[in-house]
């Protein structure tokens, strides 16, 4: 009788970290499993690293080309699923797992068989405490994706399980029944956004997704110093596609003025930054969605990242105390203080939060919290406020706040940052009179093309 699991690991040029991974799922333990590996042509020695520590351990699948994380798990979905097992698992080549992280996955989905995929819990790799995300939402009025839990620490009470639109592929169990009714990962997407669209066509087929925090596993989560636009572009461009693929006709117009709204910010923004090489990777991503081009990016498209002034490292760098008045958002509030501790270790930071929030933020900082309504701004060196975007607050600029910061580090802390902030709308509004009929058109045009695919 043939093994119950087959583990997937898929490769590309990260040979430390995939003969790490390949270890913890040697220490995992469940045993009923057979472990293969598909490497996308690494060009690392990754295959022969492979080859010569677990020769008879492990199936090595050699894709001849770079084939992204979509075509790379396919291929080995496609080796394994007519093999007679039950159950297939995803893994990213930069994690590292706990011994019991597919049992609890296993027996979860052996107990309920109305659940097409089960993933794990992840924690970061670098903060071993601090949660990316236990499986996620998709936002259908933000046209975006809410990981759930994402930056907290795992002080707080988390639930057991956790049913969601679905789980990352760094970690992820599905019922090969599954895979058989709906179909393999959609290998347009390259890489991002795929086991986004993968779980929710899944749940299309009438299956749950669910994770399940006793099923623990450590994720390196490699963009997080990236040096090029590659992850700008695919997921600029994959999210397009998605929502235009499965959005409903009548939200259609809004989605296209909020991603219109978004593209204009993050290009003007980049600008205000610097950052030219990620405007380019922007403009050519939603061009490339528009046009229906799928799969690896076309040449052209993915820019190494220019250096860029650090004016925050010059506001940061001579002060004593600062007092952050954070949003609801842990993961930027957390990335902020990181940032200002990196920039200057000395710095005493006090974070204001509201009473009735004062609860939710304990215990998830290491520093001193204080009531927003009783502190006394005047106290701090520098008050700085943290926002999802500098530009959302373009109207709101208050005279007590001496610095504004958003998730990209963009700042608004002079009058020359105020005066370009301001000229924002009438920027905008003038761009949009000119472009956005022809945006919204295109819009439609991909939605009927897509729905003629679809129907096919």
């Amino acid at each position: 009788m043939g093994k119950a699991v087959a583990i997937i690991i898929c490769n590309f040029n990260k040979k430390e970290y995939v003969l790490q991974c390949i270890k913890s799922v040697m220490g995992l333990a469940f045993r009923d499993y057979d472990l293969y590996v598909v490497d996308n042509a690494s060009g690392d020695g990754s295959v022969k690293a492979i080859e010569e520590a677990y020769e008879k351990k492990v199936i090595l699948i050699k894709n001849k080309e770079n084939l992204g994380g979509s075509g790379g798990f396919n291929t080995g979905v496609r080796a394994v699923l007519n093999k007679g097992y039950k159950y297939i698992y995803l893994l990213d080549n930069d994690v590292i797992l706990d011994e019991q992280a597919l049992t609890e996955l296993y027996y979860y989905l052996e107990e309920h068989h109305d659940v097409g995929i089960a993933g794990s819990l992840l924690y970061s790799l670098d903060n071993p405490t601090e949660i990316q995300e236990m499986g996620a939402e998709i936002d259908w009025n933000g046209f975006y994706i809410k990981p759930n839990f994402k930056g907290n620490l795992d002080k707080q009470e988390i639930p057991v399980e956790l049913e969601c639109d679905y789980v990352p592929a760094c970690s992820m169990l599905v019922r090969t029944e599954a895979v058989k009714k709906a179909g393999l990962m959609d290998e347009g997407n390259f890489i991002y956004w795929d086991d986004i669209e993968w779980g929710y066509r899944i749940k299309e087929y009438g299956y749950r997704v669910v994770a399940l925090s006793e099923s623990k596993v450590w994720h390196k989560m490699g963009v997080a110093a990236k040096t090029n636009t590659f992850g700008t572009y695919y997921f600029w461009r994959n999210r397009i596609n998605f929502f235009v693929k499965y959005l409903p006709q009548n939200l259609l117009h809004r989605f296209a003025e909020q991603i219109f709204s978004e593209v204009f910010q993050a290009i003007y923004s980049c600008n205000y930054a610097g950052k030219h090489s990620s405007a380019k990777t922007i403009i050519f991503a939603v061009e490339d969605a528009l046009s229906n081009i799928r799969g690896k990016a076309p040449e052209g498209r993915i820019y190494e990242l220019e250096p860029v002034m650090n004016q925050l490292e010059s506001l940061i760098s001579d002060q004593n105390e600062v007092l952050l008045i954070v949003n609801d958002h842990i993961k930027l509030s957390r990335d902020v203080i990181n940032k200002f501790s990196a920039i200057n270790s000395k710095l005493e930071i006090s974070i204001a939060v509201r009473q009735h929030e004062i609860n939710n933020i304990q215990g998830q900082f290491g520093v001193r919290i204080v009531d927003y309504e009783k502190c006394k701004k005047d106290e701090y060196d520098l008050v700085c406020q943290i926002c999802n975007h500098v530009f959302d607050v373009r109207n709101e600029i208050n005279e007590e706040i001496d610095l504004y910061i958003d998730q990209y580090y963009n700042i608004i802390a002079s009058q020359k940052n105020i005066d370009y902030v301001k000229n924002y709308d009438a920027t905008y509004n003038l761009l949009k009179n000119i472009y956005y009929p022809v945006f919204i058109r295109r819009i439609e045009n991909l939605k009927e093309l897509m729905m003629k695919e679809r129907a096919k």
